[in-house]
């Protein structure tokens, strides 16, 4: 219970020939922003693999990633991955979109500024 963990809420659907999963997870607001350390532990996991990355409009320290090699393993498709991690106030987010074409910037990007904009 050191984060402070309150709740969380996810979601996905298909969309055009992708999978697109959402995270919220929200954080009692105690000694430290446990939201902040959420979303800073994910993009640290997200820059351990090759991508390019931007930051995400209106969100600080937000970034989005497009991993520019896809995830292989035997007997299945390739599989091309983008996520976004940001937080907002105690609530973290966190956005993977995943298909067998390549995720474009503009796709994750208009996922998670869209969600960002519901926060």
């Amino acid at each position: 219970m050191r984060d402070e963990f309150r709740r969380a809420a996810m979601t996905a659907w298909e969309e055009d020939g992708y999978t697109v999963e959402i995270r919220l997870t929200q954080f009692r607001q105690e000694e430290y922003t446990a939201a902040t350390d959420a979303a800073d532990d994910a993009q640290r996991w997200a820059e351990e693999r090759e991508n390019d990355s931007w930051a995400l409009p209106g969100t600080g320290n937000g970034r989005v990633y497009v991993m520019t090699e896809p995830e292989t393993e035997p007997g299945y498709e390739p599989q091309y991955s983008a996520e976004a991690h940001a937080w907002r106030g105690d609530i973290a987010m966190d956005v993977w979109v995943t298909g067998c074409e390549p995720v474009s910037k503009k796709k994750i990007m208009d996922v998670a500024e869209r969600q960002m904009e519901r926060l």
